[in-house]
């Protein structure tokens, strides 16, 4: 296509800057991988890209009489944010705001541009700069960029609607703008619904951390969270897993219970009374197992976990359980059914117990 010289000027200083903005980019994206981790906020992803060529061209040929020079064009670099809740875009966005010069003439809010009965794009959307005395290299100080802020869901929303050419309501046949209708209703409901369960879980692992920590939990159900609360939390248990970590005098390395969940169902240990009763009364030959198999290792760190693979083993033997049954407990996380029937003879043989049934 054939370009006037205004725009073919444009382009020449596109080429000459582009390097300039990847590594623009790539402290962009580091500065909010950086914010967002210290925040403590869980996000999808945090990623930039610098407009190709073929795509400027493009734009300057589409809206071409908008722009003087390369400077006034904000979307060469944009970088975008997408997180899983919908309260975090205004969290994040405040964070934007404290560390970039914002361009409040360019910056735009799109969720309150849109109309009472849509959805649609609804990114958090900031024309940022570097401030010139934070210590950043001064070419890409005063270049200006794009900050997109948005959830999961819009994310979707908008990818689709690229993908089909779905810009709006005007020249759509009026079925596929009611089923759009329905559609966005639903995506709403849902982000407002995720953040629901995210509070919801956030309350009840409060409560049972509570309850585990004034020893009230005997009848809460184990499940992913009370188990794990359990083990960082219950002061008996965390005796008896130092115990085990002093035998080497190793470091605990905290790690997620959940692979335990099946184990201890298996075991029938379905409250946290019923672990912590399976604690009091195998605590000590748990122990003496974890001596015999850690003893002289010289380990220098145990998984937290190992406190639950020792209690789980003394269970076998106390529990009334067979050999064979043993080895079926086993094979929940030994792949070759014969190493599990050899862990599983070698362990009752070992104690003088076997009940073959």
């Amino acid at each position: 296509m054939d370009m006037n010289m205004k725009d073919n000027l444009i382009l020449e200083q596109y080429r000459e800057n582009k390097d300039i903005f990847e590594q623009l980019g790539n402290i962009v994206q580091g500065i909010l991988e950086k914010l967002v981790k210290d925040a403590g906020i869980r996000v999808m992803t945090v990623e930039h890209r610098v407009k190709k060529e073929n795509s400027l061209v493009g734009k300057l040929y589409r809206k071409g009489d908008r722009y003087q020079g390369l400077e006034d064009i904000t979307d060469i670099l944009g970088n975008r944010v997408v997180c899983y809740f919908s309260d975090d875009v205004d969290v994040i966005g405040s964070m934007v705001e404290q560390n970039f010069i914002i361009d409040r003439d360019n910056s735009v809010d799109k969720r309150k541009l849109m109309q009472a009965n849509s959805f649609g794009y609804l990114s958090l959307h900031y024309v940022c700069s570097l401030p010139e005395d934070a210590g950043y290299p001064p070419e890409v100080c005063g270049k200006r960029f794009e900050i997109q802020i948005r959830t999961i869901l819009q994310h979707v929303w908008d990818a689709i609607n690229h993908d089909m050419g779905y810009k709006g309501d005007f020249g759509m046949p009026r079925t596929v703008i009611r089923q759009f209708a329905r559609l966005s209703g639903l995506f709403e409901i849902i982000d407002e619904e995720f953040m629901r369960v995210r509070d919801n879980m956030d309350a009840y692992t409060e409560q049972t951390r509570e309850k585990i920590v004034h020893d009230g939990a005997e009848d809460v159900l184990i499940d992913i969270v009370s188990l794990k609360e359990y083990m960082l939390r219950n002061q008996r248990m965390r005796v008896f897993l130092q115990e085990i970590a002093d035998i080497e005098h190793s470091e605990i390395c905290e790690v997620n219970p959940e692979s335990f969940l099946l184990q201890l169902k298996w075991l029938q240990i379905n409250t946290i009374g019923d672990l912590q009763k399976m604690l009091e009364e195998n605590e000590e030959l748990a122990l003496k197992l974890a001596q015999e198999t850690l003893g002289g290792t010289e380990l220098d760190i145990v998984s937290s976990n190992v406190a639950l693979r020792f209690l789980c083993r003394a269970r076998l033997l106390t529990g009334g359980y067979s050999e064979q049954q043993a080895a079926e407990f086993l094979s929940l996380t030994v792949d070759n059914k014969e190493r599990a029937e050899r862990q599983a003879k070698q362990l009752f043989r070992k104690h003088g117990v076997c009940r073959d049934i």
